[in-house]
């Protein structure tokens, strides 16, 4: 059933692009970048499959969104658990109407920065191997998703490519250093929220050594600034209002997550929003702040 839907889903994209040359070849630019090595969709949705917590339902994680899904992907290609991540979206629009997600993730192996620390501050003697740290390499991400039936985000491409120790070590990533775990998001003017964000039935775990997924991660932050609704007790994908201002396949939505980048298990993530429908509001960031399961929202915002 999931391969007869991603055929019809890949079929109706190949005629709705083919009737727009344009969305096709921004389409084919993004996912074929210099360096980027196309990937086996169908390969990508099994590893998705297998992370679906109920599969007697017709379409299997139809109600998550394109950012988790490619988050979802990016994190089960690696072991380590000492990660950061920076997330970058745009989305182009065809001419019937349906919004195509462009998601860039790369993905970050900070485990062995940690360990060239850790036995510089404790010895070699004190110290357990890189690889019990964490293995697994720097990595970059391309996919592409629509909505299709009851399914928010159909895969329709997808690339990657490694990324070297030394590329790494001059990026940034939500402007910080990629390879500096001390590199935080305090920087923003942060505003405490009180309140939690609601609660709804796992669709995939949520929950990894003491702390949220960065997935799961990812959905609160949605639901929070609503681009997702969880109003009705389920979790459902709902995107949010394109940008009037992008035309193009432009990003405008960076997602940065840190996860156990300290001596306790912590994830920390921001979604920053920009290119705003909204006169006075230039842009908005959420924060999830979260050590050993206790979470912290926060919000910050800039003004024209």
């Amino acid at each position: 059933m999931i391969r007869t839907a991603i055929a019809a889903t890949l079929l109706s994209a190949t005629t709705a692009l083919a009737s727009a040359q344009s969305l096709e070849n921004q389409i084919q630019d993004f996912i074929y970048t210099p360096g980027f090595t196309a990937e086996d969709i169908p390969a990508l949705e099994v590893r998705l499959i297998d992370q679906w917590f109920d599969l007697t339902v017709m379409t299997p994680g139809g109600t998550v969104g394109p950012l988790e899904k490619a988050m979802l992907i990016a994190d089960r290609a690696i072991e380590s658990g000492r990660t950061r991540t920076a997330l970058a979206y745009g989305e182009l629009i065809g001419e019937d109407g349906t919004p195509y997600s462009l998601i860039e993730v790369r993905h970050y192996n900070l485990a062995a920065v940690i360990h060239a620390e850790t036995v510089a501050a404790y010895g070699e003697e004190n110290t357990a191997s890189v690889d019990e740290f964490g293995r697994g390499e720097h990595r970059a991400w391309r996919f592409v998703f629509m909505p299709e039936m009851n399914n928010a985000a159909v895969l329709l491409e997808a690339s990657s490519r490694s990324i070297s120790d030394k590329e790494a070590s001059k990026a940034d990533c939500t402007g910080r250093p990629c390879l500096d775990p001390y590199a935080s998001f305090d920087t923003l003017d942060w505003e405490v929220i009180e309140g939690r964000v609601a609660l709804w039935p796992e669709l995939y775990a949520t929950q990894s050594d003491e702390t949220s997924t960065p997935a799961h991660v990812i959905a609160g932050l949605a639901v929070f600034g609503f681009w997702a609704s969880a109003e009705s007790g389920a979790y459902q994908w709902t995107g949010g209002e394109h940008p009037e201002a992008i035309r193009d396949a432009t990003p405008y939505r960076f997602i940065g997550i840190d996860r156990n980048l300290g001596q306790e298990a912590s994830i920390d993530a921001i979604w920053h929003e920009t290119a705003i429908n909204d006169d006075e509001l230039k842009s908005i960031a959420f924060r999830w702040a979260e050590i050993v399961g206790s979470v912290n929202l926060m919000r910050a915002s800039e003004r024209w």
